[in-house]
């Protein structure tokens, strides 16, 4: 039953997977291995629900994960609307199954979700927008060809324990007031900041792959970049790719340090036997951007973020 409703709207629901950027992709690879079976994950997944709701005989399942971490971290019991499953092309019904959605689902207070939804799936958006869901970020993919790449060297090494004071207080203070964090009105805005905080701490602890930072004689570590290389993604979707993930750099004492990390980070992943590299800029950062486009990274994707709080 669900397996049909995936099928039906492959040519949307590929846009979810984080590889449909290639250039020449092999899209049934790509939709096998992070659509169809990360579904049939969450469908025995015991922090996932999924509401079946059905309007004039059509069915929708709407496929929510439990966020434990995120629950706890913030005090606020978090949740991430993954997929809505449908068959049709009827807008007027979509919409009544959203409502139908947000007024069974959030019928108890207190509960916070977010959904991140790729441009492609435009009734989708509409749908969440129109049952009460806000729009909070918008988010780029753009990606890095390495088997190609050329730039010139910068000294970098990895983090260890003893930077991660220094990475924490970068976190804090390099705020980014777009993103979604600290544009959702429900976060106060210091504990958004300690998230980031938190989040760089457990990358240097295993969290990531590798965090990279500076290694010029003077130069403080106060700039980072995290990394994923998604070894256990390659076969599976018949592409080398890594992902960067997350950046600070202190406008102070490491001004021009950003370029530097996302060069060496790109040697970085080729080094390790990756073929392409992608991340994920917000569409305000148009100086991150511009950075991208200079070191040769192409434009890949574009996703929002909506988010719901009862």
């Amino acid at each position: 039953m669900i397996l049909d409703l995936i099928f039906a709207r492959k040519e949307i629901l590929y846009h979810y997977s984080p590889f449909s950027f290639f250039p020449k992709p092999d899209k049934e690879k790509i939709f096998q291995h992070s659509i169809v079976n990360e579904i049939e994950k969450y469908l025995v997944d015991e922090t996932v629900q999924t509401l079946q709701i059905d309007v004039l005989g059509e069915q929708h399942f709407f496929i929510v994960k439990f966020l434990k971490w995120d629950s706890d971290y913030f005090n606020l019991p978090t949740y991430k609307l993954l997929y809505v499953l449908y068959a049709h092309k009827d807008y007027k019904i979509l919409k009544s199954a959203t409502k139908i959605f947000v007024q069974d689902f959030f019928k108890k207070k207190g509960k916070y979700c977010f959904s991140e939804i790729p441009s492609e799936d435009i009734f989708t958006i509409q749908a969440l927008n129109e049952s009460g869901f806000k729009l909070v970020e918008n988010r780029l993919t753009y990606y890095l060809d390495l088997k190609k790449y050329s730039y010139e060297r910068y000294d970098v090494r990895s983090a260890v324990l003893e930077d991660i004071p220094n990475l924490k207080r970068v976190a804090r203070e390099m705020r980014n007031d777009y993103d979604r964090f600290h544009a959702e009105t429900v976060f106060d805005l210091s504990k958004a900041d300690e998230f980031l905080a938190t989040y760089i701490e457990e990358s240097v602890k295993g969290f990531s792959d590798f965090t990279m930072v500076p290694s010029t004689t003077g130069v403080p570590s106060d700039a980072f970049l995290t990394a994923n290389y998604l070894f256990n993604d390659w076969d599976a979707i018949g592409e080398k790719v890594s992902k960067m993930v997350l950046s600070s750099v202190s406008s102070e004492t490491c001004k021009g340090w950003y370029l530097k990390l996302i060069s060496e980070m790109a040697y970085h992943l080729k080094s390790i036997g990756a073929e392409y590299a992608f991340m994920h800029p917000a569409t305000t950062n148009r100086a991150v951007i511009h950075t991208y486009e200079k070191l040769g990274c192409k434009y890949g994707k574009c996703i929002h973020i909506l988010t719901f709080t009862s």
